[in-house]
């Protein structure tokens, strides 16, 4: 049984693991199988929007089969929490953490093939894995499969950098701003989907987004930082997200944001003359902008006039050189507040996509 276990896992690892597997496989004979069937072992995953729980029908040296009634594309890369069926285990040699590769399809479920990465990189994300599991103790399963994964997307996005990312989660957040890391960062993973294997992201860029964005705990705000970062991993460099952009986001606070939401999602889209993406003149009455956004009138005003500055909002035209009238604010959004949004919304297309806008029916004369 030994030597099967270590033919199966090969690599320095395998000593942790050999005792774990052997007493939860309790072969009945000693004799070596291509395959045994477990009883009682499940599979756990984060599909980008639950965690889910999959029955293992049997281990082999070089992979596992699960039962599930989804149809998992062939190549798609899953990380996996195994045990025994039941609550959490809490002692780490009581379950197993691996990736695995959907290699076929079956009547009941699917076939993945063990992916073992034996390098110091890896071994560096493992480590940073580890300990942030035991920093945050996650109490459920939910809570560590999630941690895992996030780790495991960071890891993909900027590979060579563990040290650097764990300089952030271990040094510099609380516990609390960690669980928003990872709400994040998953989010992120959900928002990029199957291309996300791909994508590479500046690890200071990566840092500097999760570093601020931990600080938030309006759920809505969490996804707009997820979808920066989202859309800083790109397959070329050239095609990554402006740190400046980031940078911008991160000089808004709470009541800016909703103010800059309201007039990029209500303000009428054209396509100019040199292809970029503007708005035409918005106007909205202040009485309507507080109730929508929940501001108060005075906090609105200073609002809308740091969008002014910051070069998200035009101010009023010619014939009306203030920026506030009695009952109503031009608002107008910029095309760098078009781009802002579409960013923090995880697009990474063109604008025009975004924005649905129709060349031959919206450009200005």
């Amino acid at each position: 049984m030994k030597a099967w276990l270590e033919n199966l896992l090969n690599t320095e690892r395998a000593e942790r693991r050999i005792a774990w597997l052997e007493s939860l496989l309790k072969p009945d004979t000693p004799e070596r199988a291509e395959r045994r069937t477990v009883d009682q072992f499940v599979a756990y995953r984060w599909s980008g929007n639950d965690l889910r729980q999959e029955t293992v029908k049997n281990i082999s040296q070089t992979g596992v089969y699960v039962l599930t009634e989804e149809r998992l594309p062939l190549g798609t890369l899953l990380f996996l929490t195994m045990q025994k069926e039941g609550q959490l285990e809490m002692a780490p040699e009581r379950r197993i953490e691996v990736r695995a590769r959907v290699v076929r399809h079956g009547e009941d479920g699917a076939g993945l093939a063990f992916v073992w990465d034996d390098d110091p990189e890896s071994s560096q994300w493992e480590s940073l894995r580890k300990s942030l599991i035991e920093q945050l103790q996650p109490n459920d399963m939910l809570g560590l499969v999630r941690m895992a994964e996030a780790i495991t997307f960071l890891s993909r996005i900027c590979p060579g950098n563990a040290e650097t990312v764990g300089q952030l989660v271990r040094g510099r957040l609380s516990n609390h701003k960690l669980a928003n890391v990872v709400t994040i960062a998953l989010r992120a993973e959900n928002l990029l989907g199957p291309v996300k294997g791909k994508l590479r992201a500046d690890p200071n860029l990566v840092i500097r987004i999760l570093e601020d964005g931990s600080g938030t705990d309006e759920e809505w705000l969490r996804h707009f930082w997820a979808g920066l970062l989202a859309t800083a991993c790109a397959a070329d460099r050239n095609d990554q997200l402006s740190p400046a952009l980031v940078q911008l986001f991160a000089q808004l606070t709470t009541f800016p944001v909703r103010i800059l939401t309201v007039v990029c999602t209500r303000a009428t889209k054209v396509l100019s003359e040199s292809g970029s993406i503007t708005a035409r003149p918005f106007a909205y009455k202040i009485e309507e902008l507080v109730q929508t956004t929940g501001s108060r009138g005075v906090q609105t005003e200073r609002d809308v006039e740091r969008l002014s500055e910051l070069g998200l909002i035009e101010k009023g035209s010619s014939n009306s050189p203030t920026l506030l009238s009695s009952d109503e604010v031009c608002i107008t959004p910029t095309s760098l507040a078009l781009e802002l949004f579409a960013r923090c919304n995880g697009h990474r297309g063109s604008l025009r996509n975004f924005y649905a806008v129709e060349a031959q029916m919206s450009r200005v004369n």
